[in-house]
């Protein structure tokens, strides 16, 4: 099926200190010129690009929609955070968190703006200008998060301006039509045409090459995602993408500023993770992070300090005190140190983990002392992951205080961190992958994952001696697998092997894409079922009945915002019906074929 894409006219007027436009009413045949503001600007000659501008800006989210959608549903299924006492952490949706994306931030603040560039650049330059083909290219990146989270959503008639109820496209056609929309789009951008100024331009400054490059870098992206369900399809979309030019370096990559000194329009626009990470003591490392790190490439564990930064000597490789009352069973079976309290820090470590997420202190606002059935603990100077998914019941309890928890580090809480929107790393572990199935991807498999691990290696600051010694390493995870391509251990875990080159790229690109990659971490989890990651200890029964660590254990969409079914009720239950009649987190997403 080949989606048609429906824009509606609409005349424009621009706020440029607040670099957005905003469509007017349309007036009446017959009162146009009754109708005509002499003083206001007319569609021929206002710059659309202002809007798409803000767009650019505006795919960071505020801090309200990346606390919610980013923190508290995506990193919290694919298990960067875990316990941050929401029912995200039972796999229930939170209809407030999604109306708000579904509606003000991804279709009013996206798409319909997106949509407007489109149609003014098609009427103004009759598409005669690289403006047309990098909104082309925003309208890609926002569209596939879309319809990722959801499966099934309304994509060719979103925001068309027609004020009718828009039809929920199928994923497949959705994957199929952004894929040929990246691909015309790179094609078209013309270093000589008309294009944004650098002051527009807030990713690439104007550089069409960069622009080109980040499409096909996308393309690659979301050709990947197809592995399981249209191999044939994802090979040519990703050689083709590969062949037409992807990132280079770092300095290619797509990162969406932060800032406060924006105007009224645009405040909480800084960092999320500042907000959660320190100012509400949340974003605590998950016990699946915290497996994948411990013992990985075998470094030691670096110096541990208190709050005032002098050097103190913590417990190392603590077994563990197992809880005896049974109420305080919590934690999932599958979890090799289930229902144990334990303190201090991994001899050995992945030398980013660390870095990702800070051993506790006073100046975490840990606790120095905590009474666990007549026991008594001391939470300072422990870097330990907390289990996923408790109950309502468990997750308040005293030995499950987040703050007890390593939190997330200082490199990633800067409120003035820009976030990551496509990274060189993870180009380098698409390519590996597709260069580890056979597909042309410019470079052997093994080049590609040495060089993804190096660069964010590289990104927290660690030293090549290290970086070295940690691609020979054979020193295993807490679940078996290890850094050395072509070396497997013949570890398993839940009677699946943990070992392959495969996983070694997927575990790596999970670690690699923290924070901001969580989407990614969360699609390949689905699409691929790795890296090994622990089942939520007691999502609500009436989402996951799963227990045995399969698929069947883990969210696979979000559904829909509740308001869908009452507004647009046949094209809601159109899309329900297809994707299996029931409006559920259990229900696969296309390309999720297991």
């Amino acid at each position: 099926m080949t989606i048609k894409h429906r824009y509606i006219s609409l005349p424009v007027a621009v706020l440029g200190a607040a670099m957005t436009l905003m469509p007017l009413s349309s007036c009446d045949k017959g009162f146009d010129e009754m109708n005509v503001n002499p003083n206001a600007a007319s569609a021929d000659k206002v710059d659309a690009a202002y809007l798409l501008s803000a767009v650019m800006f505006r795919t960071g989210m505020d801090v309200s929609i990346h606390q919610r959608i980013q923190n508290l549903f995506l990193d919290v299924f694919s298990q960067y955070v875990a316990n941050e006492g929401f029912d995200s952490q039972q796999y229930l949706p939170v209809v407030g968190w999604n109306n708000d994306y579904w509606s003000a931030n991804y279709h009013a603040g996206w798409v319909k703006n997106l949509n407007e560039v489109i149609r003014y650049e098609n009427e103004v330059r009759k598409g005669k200008s690289n403006v047309l083909q990098i909104a082309r290219i925003m309208k890609c990146l926002v569209s596939s998060w879309f319809t990722d989270i959801y499966g099934d959503v309304p994509y060719s008639q979103l925001a068309d301006g027609s004020g009718k109820p828009a039809v929920y496209d199928k994923q497949e056609d959705i994957y199929k039509d952004l894929l040929k929309e990246l691909k015309e789009a790179s094609e078209a951008l013309d270093p000589d045409a008309y294009t944004m100024s650098d002051r527009q331009d807030i990713i690439f400054k104007g550089v069409i090459e960069k622009w080109k490059r980040f499409a096909n870098s996308l393309r690659l992206r979301l050709a990947m995602h197809l592995t399981e369900r249209d191999p044939e399809l994802a090979k040519l979309h990703a050689e083709e993408a590969v062949a037409a030019g992807i990132l280079r370096d770092i300095g290619d990559e797509f990162k969406a500023p932060r800032s406060n000194q924006w105007t009224a329009q645009y405040t909480n626009m800084e960092n999320g993770y500042f907000y959660y990470g320190h100012e509400w003591d949340g974003a605590a490392m998950s016990r699946s992070m915290e497996y994948l790190l411990t013992g990985l490439g075998g470094q030691p564990f670096p110096v541990v300090k208190d709050e005032t930064g002098q050097v103190v000597t913590p417990v190392y490789d603590d077994a563990g005190i197992l809880l005896g009352n049974p109420e305080n069973k919590a934690e999932n079976p599958l979890d090799p140190k289930a229902n144990r309290i334990r303190v201090g820090v991994p001899s050995k470590v992945d030398p980013r983990g660390p870095v990702f997420f800070a051993v506790t202190n006073k100046g975490t606002k840990a606790s120095d002392e905590v009474m666990i059935e007549d026991k008594k603990y001391n939470m300072l100077y422990r870097w330990v992951g907390v289990p996923a998914g408790l109950s309502p019941t468990n997750k308040s309890k005293i030995q499950y205080n987040v703050k007890d928890y390593a939190r997330m580090g200082d490199k990633y809480t800067d409120g003035m961190r820009a976030y990551d929107r496509l990274s060189y790393q993870e180009v380098c572990f698409l390519r590996a992958e597709g260069a580890l199935r056979g597909w042309n991807m410019g470079k052997d498999a093994k080049s590609l994952y040495e060089e993804g691990i190096t660069i964010s290696m590289k990104k927290n600051n660690v030293p090549d001696e290290v970086i070295n010694q940690y691609l020979q390493s054979t020193s295993p995870n807490a679940y078996g697998t290890t850094v050395k391509f072509g070396h497997n251990s013949g570890a398993g875990f839940n009677g699946k092997p943990v070992d392959t080159d495969l996983d070694k790229i997927i575990t790596q690109k999970y670690i690699g894409l923290f924070p901001d990659g969580s989407l990614e971490a969360w699609n390949d989890h689905r699409r691929l079922h790795k890296p090994v990651l622990l089942p939520f200890a007691a999502p609500d029964p009436s989402t996951i009945k799963a227990k045995d660590g399969s698929p069947g254990n883990y969210i696979k969409r979000m559904t829909y915002p509740p308001g869908e079914k009452v507004s647009n009720e046949a094209n809601y239950m159109d899309a329900v019906n297809r994707m299996g009649g029931t409006d559920a987190v259990s229900t696969n997403v296309w390309w999720d074929k297991e």
